[in-house]
């Protein structure tokens, strides 16, 4: 039985594989939302950033955090900063959105914060991780 488990283990051990489909599958994901907000602007953040007291235009940022980023991850060009920029507009999602419920649970026992933190924990793995080898600019 223990050969049996070291062959499987053995056998699904493609490092870069992984890195490629945790890069493509959270960059398309995150990019989706920046999809949105193409479609629909930035009006949204905006008042929010304003509701805090800064400036409207940071709102703007959310292109580089939600297009531009992702699409870099996706293609591994640039990797370790683009998760750098995912994991800054993670946090900034934290922080206007979520800065009331962040230790809170939702009606289903989950984390309330659970979507974007999903996100910015695996912008930290990338991070760390790097492209791997299936990168149009490998680490």
């Amino acid at each position: 039985m223990n050969s049996l488990i070291r062959k499987f283990e053995a056998g699904m051990n493609h490092p870069d594989a992984a890195k490629l489909i945790l890069r493509v599958s959270f960059g398309l994901m995150f990019l989706l939302h920046g999809i949105h907000k193409i479609y629909d602007g930035t009006a949204f953040i905006q008042g929010m950033f304003v509701d805090i007291g800064l400036p409207g235009f940071f709102a703007y940022a959310v292109y580089l955090g939600e297009v531009i980023a992702p699409i870099m991850i996706v293609f591994g060009l640039f990797t370790r900063f683009a998760a750098t920029a995912m994991i800054g507009t993670s946090i900034v999602v934290i922080g206007l959105m979520h800065r009331d419920n962040f230790f809170s649970l939702n009606e289903y026992g989950a984390w309330a914060v659970e979507e974007i933190g999903t996100y910015l924990f695996a912008s930290i793995t990338i991070l760390l991780l790097g492209s791997g080898k299936y990168a149009l600019r490998p680490d």
